[in-house]
């Protein structure tokens, strides 16, 4: 498993290796749009610039089977409208709970994959686990509300074991994050998200200004060529 920054997960139910990432990644990381990412990477970003548009918080996610078909999608919600089989208008409505919980209960799923845009919070990473998700592949780092390496192992996580890979070594892989700040400098710009980041991570700020607002009516294309041209 690929874990940023070097952290732990889940003691031993996990393999885990560093990731090496430097700490100014973006030295290293590959220019790639994101219609030229594998599948399916281009609909969890369409997924994710959606959910921007929409005002809500920017991730998107899909599950694949074995054989690498999508069977579920979801995005985020949580100040969206609601729409049939997912959650919104709620504090639950994350994008990853939005796609497995499409997932019926006669079956686990060790041999599907969840991809997120975003470094999975607790909740998510939790909910993947309890789904007996096999492996889940997030495509950007969230260094404020991420729980790689920060989820302490039940019987249950060690019982059923998770295998992560992230983040995206691309330019492209960036944009999610960045994405994310964007979205709290315009809903609250002094509440925890902003403020973290401004503190910690003014660099990341600077480049999320350089995003178009949710409301510009930008496509996800301008979006990126922005975060490239930075």
């Amino acid at each position: 498993m690929t874990v940023n920054r070097g952290s732990s997960y889940l003691g031993q139910c996990c393999e885990m290796h560093p990731d090496g990432t430097p700490a100014d990644r973006r030295n290293t990381l590959r220019l790639m749009s994101p219609p030229e990412l594998p599948h399916p990477w281009p609909e969890v970003f369409a997924l994710m610039w959606e959910a921007y548009e929409a005002g809500t918080i920017p991730v998107g996610a899909v599950v694949v089977d074995g054989a690498g078909n999508v069977v579920s999608r979801g995005r985020n919600r949580m100040f969206d409208v609601a729409v049939e089989g997912q959650f919104a208008a709620t504090r639950l409505a994350h994008a990853e709970m939005n796609a497995l919980i499409r997932l019926p209960s006669d079956q686990t799923y060790e041999s599907y994959t969840i991809y997120t845009a975003l470094e999975p919070c607790h909740l998510c990473l939790a909910a993947a686990i309890t789904v007996r998700v096999g492996t889940l592949r997030y495509a950007s780092a969230d260094p404020y509300g991420g729980a790689a390496g920060k989820v302490l192992p039940s019987r249950d996580h060690e019982a059923h074991p998770i295998s992560l890979d992230g983040p995206l070594r691309v330019e492209a892989g960036r944009l999610p994050e960045l994405l994310l700040v964007a979205h709290f400098l315009w809903r609250r710009p002094g509440g925890d998200v902003a403020t973290f980041y401004k503190e910690r991570y003014p660099d990341v700020v600077e480049r999320a200004k350089q995003l178009p607002l949710p409301d510009s009516g930008a496509s996800l294309n301008d979006a990126m060529s922005r975060v490239a041209s930075h």
